[in-house]
């Protein structure tokens, strides 16, 4: 708390009681804490639709998104890149070209000699209906003894955690399964159709300092935006306005040098 506190970020230390004031549902199992930390700060939302919608005003705005198309290597004249390769043999040209990729940035950008150090980190998540809403989560709870988030989704409640080292390995492990069943039914019981759950994966980008790579790069008309780790929506919308700005000459509102992959060499 005393970071919290240097740092000013709002927070309420509870006890039983508060914790079950906040979360109802958690009255069920009160016998298995004996209270929690409440950052007040702190929002739960649905990044999978705020990315639909975002498109959806980007594309109104004039943005041309080209899905279901692989960018395969990067060309350079040795400043700059000179245009992008497609999987089909097409090239693109541009002004600038932003790499943001999250775990898969490193594999394209190995050919230009740019030692970036982003590694997958895997983790594991569950999706299932709401079949009891006064046993489900009203919003977030993170389970330290398990490092599992439990966050109420509308209608449904989404289960996650798990850091996995095992490269860019897709598999889904039913032992790691197991963990995430076991998390909800301690601290939830009886709130979601665990049997109609979803079960899947995905590669958080992580770098050795924990800080993403947000910046330039030695060839001019390159910039990265990656290796966010956990927190790629918590910091999408300032890592975008940073990186716009960057590309478009202007002084960000906070110091970025320091994120730039210049920083590992």
């Amino acid at each position: 708390t005393a970071v919290l506190r240097d740092f000013g970020v709002s927070y309420q230390v509870l006890d039983r009681a508060g914790c079950i004031a906040v979360e109802p549902a958690l009255a069920r199992v009160a016998e298995k804490f004996v209270g929690g930390l409440r950052l007040l700060g702190d929002e739960t939302g649905d990044c999978n639709l705020f990315t639909k919608m975002l498109a959806t005003m980007a594309s109104a705005d004039g943005v041309n998104f080209l899905f279901g198309r692989t960018v395969t290597q990067l060309a350079t004249d040795g400043e700059r890149i000179t245009h992008a390769v497609l999987a089909d043999g097409a090239t693109l040209r541009a002004d600038a070209i932003l790499v943001a990729l999250g775990s898969y940035s490193p594999l394209l950008l190995n050919s230009l000699g740019l030692g970036l150090p982003v590694y997958p980190v895997k983790g594991y998540s569950l999706t299932l209906p709401i079949e009891n809403v006064t046993a489900a989560p009203v919003s977030t709870v993170m389970d330290e003894r398990y490092k599992i988030a439990i966050t109420r989704l509308g209608d449904r409640i989404r289960v996650g955690g798990r850091a996995e080292l095992a490269g860019y390995d897709k598999s889904l492990r039913p032992q790691r399964r197991a963990a995430l069943e076991h998390s909800l039914r301690d601290l939830f019981p009886g709130s979601g159709d665990i049997a109609a759950a979803s079960f899947w994966m995905g590669l958080r980008p992580m770098t050795p300092d924990g800080t993403p790579v947000i910046g330039p790069t030695r060839y001019s008309n390159l910039f990265l935006n990656t290796g966010h780790g956990t927190l790629g929506w918590t910091m999408a919308c300032g890592s975008g306005r940073m990186i716009a700005d960057i590309i478009s000459g202007r002084r960000p509102e906070i110091e970025a040098a320091d994120l730039a992959l210049a920083r590992y060499t």
